[in-house]
């Protein structure tokens, strides 16, 4: 080959023979990728990898999923009632590569692309209610992800719920940051899901506006009263995600964020102001790392309000709980520098003022991350905290939140020593595209 190209007299010749030695060497080493914005088909399965004693749900270190060699074994799984891979009538496959998207599937008789490996119906995630104790036993464990059957259960979110008041307290996640620069776009919006969640209450009812409005109504002591928060189409009271569907990789991570024990009641406004502002941020912020960075979220307090005596009453959608919290919280912690940074949201688009008492000192200026909106109570008046305080102050906080030093965005990158730089980057890199997947 290398005479070949020696003896070309023409840059097309060239060109044709340099193909023709790379189509020779990829043919002696054969590879496999799956470009997930790209290759993929709709009811795509869950991508696993096995680490010889589990599975665990696999996702790109750049922009696709890499098989080095054929003998590079990974899996195929369709979890849900009844559901299997098409090609093999069953829900968990072993998957080896063939030759650039053709795929060897256990039980299948020919190399198969990926975009022909699909599921019969939608893979939409599954719920282990009551795994264990969470919060020093205020709470319940659940695990959100897919079931794999005799391969166990594959987590992506893990939420602690108190049953005791049908709330979550917090959620915990990892985000891929070498892979959310490439995430598949969410597609429709999926059907929230009760698993989880005690009988007492009706999450899907509750969270309707005119349901809303006739329990402030009776909370509150008058309709005139009500009127002031629930306003039918314009303020009232969402199913707010506490893992969002943004930080998914795949559309099958996405959908397992519809479950009752992955949301709090979050006002709008503020749900689709500072609070998608910060899970942007967050998700820019892993990106820059390159790396797993631990995400936990949850909620703090009750959010309380006048009645028409002026007396404050705690704002739940039931009797029987789903508290309106006080406060949102999220921590970001990069593991490899054993730094992370928090923010906290005040759950009141109606207030006017500063609170008197914060969870924690606010260090957003003083460690970089300041943001104008931050100010704004409409949008939900957030502020900065250094991790290791959040945790002393909320008791339910898991203790791996804690963290060596304060992330800072120098910290991040070379070029993005200070916030107003970081849109500058985005643009440079591509990574607007991370701005669209909530």
């Amino acid at each position: 080959m290398i005479t070949t190209i020696a003896l070309a007299s023409s840059n097309q010749s060239k060109k044709n023979a340099i193909q023709e030695c790379q189509a020779e060497l990829s043919d002696s080493t054969p590879s496999c990728s799956v470009n997930p914005t790209k290759d993929l088909p709709q009811n795509e399965p869950v991508y696993l990898r096995h680490d010889g004693k589990s599975y665990h749900l696999w996702y790109p270190s750049a922009s696709v999923l890499k098989w080095n060699t054929t003998s590079e074994e990974t899996a195929l799984l369709c979890s849900g009632a009844n559901n299997v891979l098409e090609q093999t009538n069953k829900p968990l496959n072993v998957k080896t590569c063939s030759k650039g998207q053709e795929f060897l599937v256990e039980g299948a008789t020919t190399a198969i692309s990926a975009k022909d490996l699909k599921c019969k119906a939608s893979v939409d995630g599954e719920c282990a209610p009551n795994v264990e104790p969470c919060a020093n036993n205020r709470g319940v464990l659940n695990k959100l992800g897919f079931n794999a059957g005799t391969g166990g259960f594959i987590t992506y979110i893990d939420s602690c719920f108190d049953a005791d008041r049908s709330s979550v307290l917090y959620t915990r996640h990892i985000l891929p940051g070498a892979a959310i620069a490439n995430a598949v776009v969410a597609d429709a919006y999926q059907t929230w899901r009760t698993d989880g969640i005690d009988a007492k209450i009706d999450p899907d009812a509750l969270y309707t506006q005119t349901t809303q409005f006739e329990r402030f109504e009776a909370l509150l002591g008058s309709k005139a009263q009500a009127e002031k928060y629930i306003e039918p189409g314009r303020t009232f009271l969402n199913r707010g995600h506490l893992t969002p569907r943004g930080d998914g990789i795949f559309q099958t991570w996405k959908h397992a964020t519809f479950f009752y024990t992955n949301a709090i009641p979050q006002w709008n406004v503020i749900n689709e102001g500072n609070w998608n502002n910060i899970e942007q941020r967050v998700r820019i912020v892993a990106s820059l790392l390159q790396e797993d960075v631990l995400v936990i979220q949850g909620s703090f307090g009750v959010l309380s309000l006048p009645n028409d005596a002026n007396q404050s009453i705690a704002i739940s959608l039931s009797a029987a709980g789903l508290d309106v919290p006080l406060w949102m919280w999220k921590i970001l912690k990069s593991p490899s520098k054993n730094a992370g940074i928090a923010f906290v949201t005040l759950n009141n688009p109606y207030e006017t003022k500063k609170p008197d008492e914060l969870l924690c000192t606010n260090v957003c200026e003083r460690y970089g991350w300041t943001e104008q909106d931050y100010n704004n109570f409409t949008a939900g008046f957030t502020y900065c905290c250094d991790p290791n305080d959040l945790v002393r102050m909320v008791p339910h906080i898991p203790y791996e939140g804690l963290v060596k030093e304060v992330l800072t965005p120098s910290m991040l990158s070379s070029s993005a020593k200070r916030l107003s730089a970081w849109y500058h980057l985005i643009l440079v890199v591509g990574l607007v595209h991370l701005l669209r997947m909530v």
